[in-house]
């Protein structure tokens, strides 16, 4: 028999709706932002309506004209919340630098002002030397003058990002630079799913990019601060005095760590630590945002109060410290949303008078959008906001359930004692813990899949494991960062006492990214799947939020949109034809395949900018298909920018084969021997392949071996290029990696084969690309995969004028389509077309 249970009595003012001014503002705030990113209007023309409907809600208020009145005023902040957006976005001053710069670099003579204190950019390691890969050191310049030649010099406005290679500590705030260098327009993605630098630094007010190659180009020739300078170099003083203070008591493999969790400074963790804390859903203990401003609130409220100090006292010290907090740490969205929370509660306890916490979190993000409008589209603070939603509600689900168990403990009391007390309390947290834990990564996890494709369930688990030790590490954190700021030889040793807890906690962060259930990558769910998700579980949250049904209804058409998108993926039928796109991936090759049947194969997985970012280019561009997995991977020879992304890669998508010639097969090359252990790790087997032999991923797609034999090896690797032709409905795709010199003189002592597009051998060098080879092969496309845009203009005349030439360089990923009929398609990245 079901028991039903009645809320007790609550007096009629507590029932009444709390008001919710500044929720209504956020959201007609963000809509208008929306409008304006979508149809974006005039700046004019966005500030003309936001008069016509303030002055029409003035005439209607003053009518008494209730709701039309309310509508008016509505679409004002609408109007005003577009126009500041467009302004943000779009606007620059008539001499912004930018007006003077293009996509190809320009040599250009720039002076200006320092704006933001210099940082150093650690280079990932990698197997180029540290000429080859040299740190840089990175700044914001305010500009005052720009010189394109040796006479005219104008007068310019606007911010540049300057990068200098090598790292100058030198540097200050404030200094004015005369530099010499490359002035240009901020890269644009070259690959679908890229990272796009141009809208990054757009969002930043930044629309331009300076570069020099030697610090020599930079010269200090007078120093300018005003009294907002000289509070930011006051907050770079007390950072640099933390930053060494904890690289004086804490180990090299703590101290990037807790700069991190203590500074919000991630620049000195390597990648290594980075992918664990990715993998095991524990990357937001990195991120400065609500949970470390909850645990310093609570640290400096208990602090305070076991000195003695009183309530008010302790709330006083909260709200001046808080602020202080998140400017050190640079006042990144996250934290600046907790922190104006924290700071309006603090508030509201100083008056008395508690407020809505839903109020005060819209109030929070109006803040932010008022700094920056732009980060309404910015995922971090995106989950910053969906993580303290879902701990809203699952704590008003939480009190909503214990109302009942209290109703029911009432009828059938359990015994009392001091131990079954203490029990009910830890088992209180543990469940409080663990529901509010699985709420955050309910609902966070589908964004993060679609921005990162990774899902990690063991970060769930591992959020309510840590949940103590965590709390206890960073009280410890605080008290050394803090008190050893004021006197480090007194309190340094407790930064000892750290230094054991971060260990522990790494030690459990690799641990949990090592299982190998806990956690998977995956392609990015679609726009309409996302955008169905939220809107299905946060309407009955906010539509039932006094209801207890709200958070079942909510998880259960939560879980019904996941089941319909898995089996969409499912019944989904495979794209008709045979795909082949040559990834951007600079000095390098990179060629993946799709098959009818949705198997898919990779040529080579490699660059001179380092393996580690290209295998992460070459995900996002598998993942884009929709798919998460290759079947084979082919490497034509053993130089590493061809080879040097497959021990990441292979940690990522797990390839099914590896497929080489037998020369390839030399260990004393580091990027060899990589490639081929983290292969065997992933599950990889290593099958050699020559000429005469074929790989059958679809049985409609002949991927025929041309080149080398099975007994051929040069001397060097690059006539060693295994040669693969790619067959289908009448259609021929060369890929020849590096070949030349007597690899090349043997292909073109074979007969003449016809291809429609050909991969440029080494990069389009012209000691690879003979008259003889154009004759032999006759491309009707030819593609050159290179980091130099005009690679095209020097082998033009030795290819002529039947064969069109396109390069990763000028635009981006080229994507050739097969069709089951025999036509053939063409779509470049960077300037989409079609040709048949």
């Amino acid at each position: 028999m079901s028991q039903i249970f009645e809320l007790p009595d609550k007096p009629a003012e507590s029932l009444e709706r709390p008001r919710g001014p500044a929720i209504v503002i956020a959201v007609t705030a963000s809509l208008g932002i929306l409008a304006d990113r979508a149809f974006p209007l005039p700046l004019d023309l966005w500030l003309g309506l936001t008069s016509a409907c303030a002055l029409c809600w003035l005439g209607l208020y003053r009518g008494k004209r209730g709701w039309p009145a309310v509508l008016m005023l509505v679409l004002s902040w609408f109007c005003v919340a577009a126009a500041w957006h467009h302004y943000r976005w779009n606007c620059r001053a008539e001499n912004d630098i930018a007006n003077s710069a293009t996509n190809e670099p320009a040599v250009a003579c720039v002076v200006g002002k320092i704006i933001q204190a210099p940082w150093i950019v650690h280079q990932p390691a990698s197997n180029l030397t540290s000429w080859q890969n040299p740190d840089q050191t990175c700044f914001l310049l305010e500009c005052r003058s720009l010189a394109l030649n040796a006479t005219d010099s104008l007068t310019v406005s606007g911010t540049l990002r300057v990068s200098v290679q090598g790292a100058i500590t030198t540097l200050e705030l404030g200094d004015l630079l005369r530099m010499t260098g490359k002035l240009a327009l901020p890269l644009e993605p070259s690959n679908p799913g890229d990272f796009d630098q141009r809208k990054f630094l757009q969002s930043q007010g930044v629309f331009s990019v300076f570069r020099t190659d030697h610090a020599d180009g930079v010269e200090v020739v007078g120093r300018e601060r005003t009294v907002w300078d000289w509070l930011l170099v006051f907050r770079g003083g007390l950072r640099t005095r933390a930053e060494t203070l904890i690289a004086t008591w804490l180990t090299p493999e703590t101290a990037p760590v807790a700069q991190a969790m203590l500074l919000g400074s991630r620049v000195q963790i390597d990648e290594e630590t980075r992918r664990a804390f990715r993998e095991s859903g524990m990357l937001h203990v990195l991120a400065i945002s609500g949970m470390n401003v909850g645990l310093l609130w609570s640290w400096l409220w208990s602090l305070s109060r076991w000195l003695g100090r009183s309530a008010a006292t302790s709330t006083w010290i909260v709200l001046i410290a808080l602020p202080v907090y998140a400017m050190v740490t640079d006042a990144n969205p996250p934290i600046v949303r907790a922190t104006v929370v924290a700071v309006i509660v603090a508030f509201g306890k100083l008056l008395g008078r508690s407020g809505s916490v839903g109020n005060s979190l819209a109030l929070a993000g109006l803040s932010v959008l008022a700094w920056n409008p732009t980060d309404l589209f910015n995922t971090g603070a995106q989950l910053s906001f969906l993580a303290v939603f879902a701990i809203l509600h699952a704590m008003q689900w939480l009190s909503l359930v214990r109302q009942q168990t209290e109703v029911l403990s009432e009828e059938a009391p359990l015994p009392d004692s001091y131990l079954t007390a203490l029990g009910g309390k830890f088992l209180r947290a543990a469940i409080d813990a663990t529901v509010v834990g699985f709420a955050v990564w309910g609902l966070t996890s589908p964004l993060i899949a679609r921005e990162f494709h990774l899902v990690s369930p063991v970060g769930s688990l591992l959020t309510v494991l840590l949940v103590l030790p965590m709390t206890i590490m960073f009280w410890v954190g605080y008290s050394f960062l803090l008190l050893g700021v004021v006197w480090s030889s007194l309190f340094g040793w407790l930064g000892v006492i750290f230094d054991q807890f971060l260990r522990g906690f790494l030690w459990s962060v690799h641990t949990g990214a090592r299982i190998d259930a806990g956690h998977v990558y995956v392609p990015s769910p679609p726009l309409w799947w996302l955008t169905g998700f939220y809107a299905l579980t946060l309407l009955p949250l906010v539509v039932m939020k006094r209801s207890r049904w709200g958070p079942a209804l909510s998880v259960r058409a939560g879980l019904s949109w996941i089941v319909i998108g898995l089996t969409w993926e499912l019944v989904r039928p495979p794209e008709r034809g045979v795909t082949c796109t040559f990834i951007s991936v600079g000095h390098g090759l990179s060629v993946l395949i799709e098959c009818p049947n949705g198997r898919t194969a990779l040529y080579d997985a490699g660059s001179m900018v380092g393996g580690a970012s290209v295998a992460r280019t070459i995900s996002q561009a598998l993942w884009t298909t929709g798919r998460s997995r290759l079947d084979a991977v082919i490497v034509s020879h053993a130089d590493g920018d061809h080879c040097n992304a497959l021990p990441e890669l292979s940690r990522i998508v797990s390839p099914g084969g590896l497929f080489v010639h037998r020369s390839f097969l030399d260990w004393s090359q580091p990027p060899v021997a990589d490639a081929i252990e983290q292969s065997s790790r992933s599950g990889a087997s290593v099958r050699l392949l020559s000429e005469g032999q074929s790989l059958v991923l679809d049985p409609t797609v002949s991927l025929n071996v041309i080149h080398p034999p099975r007994d051929f090896r040069s001397s060097q690797d690059n006539p060693n290029s295994l040669i693969l032709s790619v067959e289908y409905a009448g259609r021929r795709i060369l890929l020849t990696g590096d070949l030349e010199l007597d690899g090349l003189e043997r292909l073109l002592r074979s007969p003449p084969l016809h291809a429609d597009v050909m991969l440029s051998p080494h990069h389009g060098s012209l000691k690879a690309n003979p008259t003889d080879l154009a004759r032999w092969a006759t491309p009707d496309y030819l593609v050159i995969s290179t980091p130099e845009s005009g690679a095209a203009d020097r082998l033009t005349q030795r290819y002529g004028p039947e064969t069109q030439i396109l390069t990763t360089a000028r635009h981006g990923s080229i994507r050739f389509r097969i069709t089951p009929e025999g036509e053939l398609e063409v779509e470049t990245f960077k300037q989409t077309r079609r040709h048949r």
